[in-house]
């Protein structure tokens, strides 16, 4: 056994008690390569892009003076097809 909850249903008076067990075990590594979603990357939108510059603010992302790039979450960036733009 796991873990054991407690769900109450107000309307009917009534407390249930569940249990998680464990019926399956299994090795497991982590995916290092795999970028999160909402992770921040730097896109490169040259001057006179202005369709792709419009794409990106409306996606939510936002141009970074200092560095003279785009910022974006990964998966706003890869939904609008732009992982050949990604810096770093």
């Amino acid at each position: 056994m796991v873990c054991v909850r407690y769900r109450y249903d107000s309307e009917n008076h009534k407390r249930f008690k569940t249990m998680e067990i464990i019926l399956e075990e299994n090795d497991w590594f982590k995916d290092t390569k795999r970028i999160p979603a909402n992770k921040i990357i730097d896109l490169k939108i040259v001057y006179g892009e202005t369709h792709l510059g419009r794409l990106v603010r409306a996606a939510g992302g936002r141009w970074n003076r200092k560095k003279k790039l785009w910022e974006l979450p990964y998966g706003e960036a890869m939904a609008l097809g732009l992982e050949d733009r990604i810096v770093g």
